[in-house]
């Protein structure tokens, strides 16, 4: 199978930018709690650009790859290929779970337990017919602490998937049972289920803040403030300010006509081209004046750039929090006496999605419409075969992307 890979970053040496597109080995099965999954449609994210572009702040992660060379791509659609016996009755309990109000999956269950489904020669058959199906790609331990206390996002053994092992930039890809979620075909569409993993980030990052009823600034409009945004505004968000920063041929034109243009559609209240000092300047007028002088409940940082660093502690009221999802390279002087302790506030890091708790609350708002507004309002801008990657890639670093879609 044809897959796009990058090369394991190793100590004293040079990580070359860029990747490579390879012929790779089917996977197999290795236990018998694994699935193998035929992916239809993968996304590019963020990170999968940091990775191209050898960014030190993915060196670390990436050089305890698990082999020279891994498959990158966490975002993905796939259906059912195979599975391992204790995986069938994994996904059979999935299948119950499912069947509320669903006649053709009652029919096709007929009362049996999870067990006795797995057993049916034509399971994954029907599965693979009725289904879509994705994955939390971050593998954990299920056995140290964070594991055992409910946070498993941030166990301390995680394997990442496309980062560390391989991902789904290719045909086939092998995962335990327990990080497959699957969807009703006609439920959401397919092409959003390709990136629920990066939906996730921006979820979380919101949970992270609680929102409701708050005023907060998102900084950063690439696909995930976007995405950050459209949620904060279904999970109550009183107020949205969001700033971004032109920059050499992506203009401010380019920007007030895309990016600023979907942040207000998905509910932003205001937006702000911050590499002009004009509004800059506006930004911290307009947040001052809505907040009676007070700033902002929250922050969501989600452009890794420290500039927007500067920008958040000086917006962020007494009291209030920031959480930081972007990936910033090398280091940055902060004042903390200054801007955190006398201040009070709290600094969240987000990593990955809270399972299952964040993908239950995005899988609801995608139900509820935004699934449908992701595709209506073109937020999928690129849908390129899995050899076409270049492009996706240079159109995203242009700013003239936002979700590419890649099928192998």
């Amino acid at each position: 199978m044809k897959a796009i890979i990058k090369e394991r970053p190793e100590q004293g040496k040079e990580w070359e930018t860029g990747l490579r597109f390879v012929e790779k080995p089917i996977p197999t099965l290795q236990k018998d709690t694994d699935v193998k999954l035929q992916i239809i449609a993968s996304a590019i994210c963020g990170t999968d650009l940091g990775i191209y572009n050898s960014k030190e702040s993915l060196r670390d992660p990436m050089s305890v790859a698990m082999k020279p060379d891994v498959i990158i791509g966490h975002e993905f659609c796939s259906t059912l290929s195979e599975a391992g016996a204790a995986a069938r009755v994994h996904l059979a309990a999935l299948l119950i779970t499912e069947a509320r109000g669903d006649r053709v999956i009652q029919r096709f269950i007929k009362g049996r337990s999870a067990k006795g489904l797995a057993k049916d020669t034509h399971f994954l058959e029907f599965l693979s017919e009725h289904f879509y199906s994705t994955a939390e790609m971050h593998v954990t331990c299920g056995k140290c602490y964070q594991c055992r206390t409910g946070q498993r996002h941030i166990c301390s053994n995680t394997i990442i998937r496309g980062i560390q092992d391989d991902g789904a930039f290719t045909r086939y890809i092998v995962l335990p049972a327990e990080n497959i979620r699957i969807f009703k075909k006609g439920d959401i569409p397919p092409d959003v289920i390709a990136f629920m993993d990066a939906i996730g980030n921006a979820t979380h990052t919101v949970q992270s803040a609680n929102v409701r009823g708050k005023t907060i600034a998102i900084t950063g409009l690439g696909v995930q403030g976007l995405m950050a945004t459209a949620i904060a505004k279904s999970a109550g968000a009183k107020k949205i300010f969001v700033t971004d920063a032109s920059h050499g041929e992506f203009t401010y034109e380019k920007l007030a006509n895309g990016r600023f243009r979907l942040a207000r559609l998905y509910g932003a209240d205001d937006c702000f081209d911050v590499h002009i000092d004009n509004d800059k300047d506006r930004f911290y007028k307009t947040v001052k004046k809505a907040t009676n002088g007070v700033g902002v409940d929250a922050v969501l940082e989600m452009s890794g750039n420290y500039k927007a660093y500067d920008d958040a502690f000086r917006v962020l009221r007494m009291g209030g929090c920031m959480s930081l999802l972007g990936l910033p390279g090398g280091m940055m002087v902060v004042d903390f006496s200054k801007d955190v302790i006398f201040k009070g506030v709290t600094i969240h890091g987000v990593i990955g999605r809270r399972v299952w708790e964040t993908w239950d609350m995005m899988t609801h708002i995608l139900r509820k419409g935004l699934a449908k507004t992701f595709i209506e309002t073109g937020f999928i801008t690129h849908d390129l075969l899995l050899e076409k990657y270049e492009e996706g890639f240079q159109a995203i670093m242009n700013g003239d992307a936002l979700k590419v879609i890649l099928r192998p």
